[in-house]
């Protein structure tokens, strides 16, 4: 019998650096971030120092840095995204209060709390702040050395970020944190590469550019690390924030711009990022500045996004380089009109499917190491809410067998039969992960194995081969 219970949740996050506060009496220098922030500062010396100890006493037996630390109460995971840095966070393990022969006891559920996944999760907090700010070692080399300054920007960063997790949520996703991309045919890729290709030529401010429709990706100039967090950015945390705003009072009529010499010109263009009103010189909107690795390290630069219809564009434009209201003026009458023409293009392909084309009725994972490329129907929409398509311990399932393949270079596969009526099938082969849920309780191991070759040969012929 069950009386009380305890939810999986961050209790304490920190990052430190040992180099900073090597003698007795300045260990608190060592602290470049703590959370929560009201905790007194011999709790934070001391939660340090343990970390200290666990990280100097594991290198005796290994030569990879320390992951994670269990506890019957917590777990601790640990990173180091930059030399000397350590970022640590402590989860809550899960309770439950359950009561036997009239006396109350307390089980913890250990096994709800995936190292693999947290680590994750701790990778992707790092990342985004590295893209919004530039790394550790960039920060201080550009203060001149300044502790100080670096501190101020992991306060300012952190304390909002963790505010946005959703450790409840996280799952192999996490894990994968892969690209999802738009499948288009050869016409309509040709000729948004060859808009891309003209923004670039006409204006040689631009950077870098990507092409996305909704939340898929079509084209990037950005290296693979540097698109990744990026896309998870736009859909996570711009797109969606942006069509929540605009859900009510969007105006849905085309603007439109004067022509030379033919008539106005219609279209559905305007920056998510920049100026809100192309025709109000006076306000500039608020246009990010990101860091990017792709040509060199962490290259600082504007980020507009432009979007007509459910297209968007990513441009990035070096600070090196006066981002000024005359150019997003020149930028909207070029992306306005081809941009909302492009969108209704992919929008007719995107609705077609192929003769005899049906969803498959399983729920599955698929992810490609090489290119990011991520497909997945475990969820019951993109936006990744807590409305799964799948139970959560069959996703809890689904990473422990990614953690087993981790551990693995060799091609290989696994079947297990899980308490519900549902089997769980996983593959690995040529650097692609593969899972699959089939609800068939009656089914036997030989039947699930041709219905997933048969899953295979029908969605994934040309991304996934499997014997």
């Amino acid at each position: 019998m069950s009386s009380a219970s305890g939810r999986l949740n961050l209790e304490t996050f920190y990052i430190f650096n040992s180099m900073y506060g090597p003698k007795e009496g300045e260990e608190h220098k060592k602290i470049m971030f703590y959370f929560p922030k009201k905790a007194d500062l011999d709790t934070k010396i001391k939660q340090i120092g343990l970390s200290e100890a666990i990280v100097q006493f594991t290198k005796t037996f290994s030569d990879r840095p320390c992951q994670s630390l269990h506890t019957q109460k917590h777990r601790h995971i640990f990173y180091e995204p930059e030399k000397n840095f350590w970022m640590v966070v402590i989860i809550l393990v899960p309770f439950s209060e359950k009561i036997k022969d009239g006396q109350s006891y307390i089980e913890y559920h250990e096994e709800d709390v995936q190292d693999l996944v947290y680590q994750s999760v701790l990778k992707q907090a790092y990342r985004m702040f590295k893209l919004f700010n530039g790394s550790f070692e960039n920060i201080l080399l550009r203060s001149k050395q300044s502790v100080t300054a670096l501190q101020q920007r992991l306060e300012y960063f952190f304390t909002r970020y963790l505010l946005t997790l959703k450790l409840c949520q996280s799952d192999i996703l996490d894990v994968f944190d892969g690209i999802q991309f738009l499948p288009l045919n050869k016409t309509s890729y040709l000729r948004i590469k060859c808009f891309i290709n003209q923004l670039e030529a006409q204006f040689p401010q631009v950077k870098y550019t990507a092409f996305l429709y909704n939340d898929q990706l079509v084209w990037s100039g950005l290296e693979q690390e540097d698109m990744r967090i990026m896309y998870r950015y736009l859909v996570t945390g711009l797109f969606p924030s942006y069509l929540e705003q605009n859900l009510q009072t969007e105006n849905v009529s085309p603007v439109r711009l004067s022509g030379a010499g033919s008539g106005s010109v219609v279209h559905y263009g305007k920056f998510i990022t920049g100026p809100p009103d192309i025709k109000d010189e006076s306000n500039m909107g608020k246009v990010p500045h990101v860091y990017l690795n792709t040509e060199e390290d962490n290259e600082e630069c504007y980020l507009l996004v432009y979007r007509a219809l459910s297209a968007s564009v990513c441009i990035f434009i070096n600070v090196n380089t006066p981002l000024t209201f005359p150019l997003c003026q020149k930028l909207d009458d070029f992306l306005g009109p081809t941009l909302t023409s492009l969108a209704s293009d992919v929008a007719e392909q995107y609705s077609k499917k192929p003769s005899g084309f049906t969803e498959p009725q399983y729920k599955y994972v698929y992810f490609n190491h090489m290119n990011l490329a991520q497909k997945t129907t475990v969820h019951g929409d993109s936006k990744k809410t807590s409305n799964v398509a799948i139970p959560p311990d069959t996703l809890k399932l689904l990473s422990d067998i990614s953690s087993d393949f981790s551990k693995s270079e060799e091609d290989t596969e696994t079947i297990v039969k899980p308490l519900n009526d549902s089997w769980v099938v996983g593959k690995k082969s040529d650097h692609r992960e593969f899972y699959v849920v089939i609800n068939q309780k009656n089914a036997n191991l030989i039947e699930i194995n041709e219905e997933v070759k048969k899953l295979c040969s029908t969605h994934f012929t040309s991304v996934f081969f499997l014997d």
